[in-house]
């Protein structure tokens, strides 16, 4: 990548201003590794959480996950396994996550993979119930949430059909379906999860919203 790819990236990711080229010339032409070009042009992490604040409440909930998942990309911040503790370790120096208050505890967020599936991860142990997977759908209300093996993921919520076949199974739930799910709209959780109970499960409950609508997808085939 030339120096003016980068540059590029840093005004559009990074922070820089117009007025930082010429410091971002000069600090790129003495750097020969690749590596230390692209940590010099990645935004800190307070940079890019501010960003992310700001597109939050300022635009949406999608157009802040969009910068972070294509800064993500740009700078190959993808992690299998997220810590609190990596920012700025030996060999993860460029690793960024986004910091999230759940519940009064301390949380972080970033990408996995460039197929835009996400890890919520704890700065200290904590029990994962509904309740906090509820919170985190809000919050991220055009991603699937789900827990898998002690690790709370996420993927845009996209279907492959739509849903039919809706029926009322309580004057507090409804029941919809397409080919891969059965899915449990309605305002109250209690009753969701009561709902989701007596359909019985194999595999792991996905938690959804759309706006004061509470959704619980059950994976059908399992």
């Amino acid at each position: 990548m030339t120096d003016k790819k980068w540059i590029d990236l840093g005004m559009k990711y990074g922070g820089f201003m117009a007025q930082d080229h010429i410091f971002l010339e000069n600090r790129l032409a003495a750097l020969t590794d690749v590596k230390d070009k692209r940590l010099l042009v990645t935004p800190p992490a307070s940079v890019l959480n501010a960003y992310f604040a700001e597109l939050y409440q300022k635009r949406s909930p999608k157009d802040a996950t969009d910068y972070f998942f294509e800064l993500s990309k740009a700078f190959d911040i993808f992690e299998e396994n997220p810590d609190f503790q990596l920012e700025g370790k030996n060999g993860y120096e460029n690793f960024r996550f986004i910091r999230l208050n759940l519940s009064g505890k301390s949380f972080g967020f970033s990408y996995k993979n460039d197929a835009e599936e996400a890890i919520i991860f704890s700065e200290f142990p904590v029990k994962v119930t509904a309740e906090l997977m509820f919170e985190i759908a809000q919050i991220f209300p055009h991603y699937l949430l789900v827990e898998e093996e002690g690790k709370l993921t996420m993927k845009p919520a996209q279907f492959q059909s739509e849903f039919e076949k809706v029926k009322d199974l309580t004057a507090l739930t409804e029941q919809a379906e397409n080919g891969e799910y059965i899915r449990l709209a309605g305002y109250n959780i209690e009753d969701l999860l009561e709902q989701a109970e007596e359909i019985g499960f194999l595999s792991p409950l996905c938690f959804g919203r759309d706006g004061r609508k509470h959704f619980i997808y059950i994976t059908k085939g399992f």
